[in-house]
């Protein structure tokens, strides 16, 4: 894109260029493999105890009701 356009340009010469919107398509799907992997770093943060703040207290798996005999 630099190329094309020139190092020096400014940025309106970049947003009107014909392949700025290769330039987003291609830094979209980056960013939602990142937030993907982070998502995923941090549940199994959260499903090993982490906490945030630190001093939060884990907090325990929510259970159905269970009614025993009617």
């Amino acid at each position: 894109m630099q190329d094309s356009v020139g190092a020096a340009a400014a940025d309106e010469v970049y947003l009107d260029s014909p392949g700025w919107s290769a330039v987003v398509a291609a830094a979209a799907r980056l960013a939602q493999v990142l937030v993907s992997n982070d998502h995923t770093a941090l549940s199994e943060l959260h499903e090993a105890g982490h906490r945030w703040p630190l001093d939060t207290e884990p907090v325990a798996p929510a259970t159905k009701d269970r009614h025993v005999g009617s």
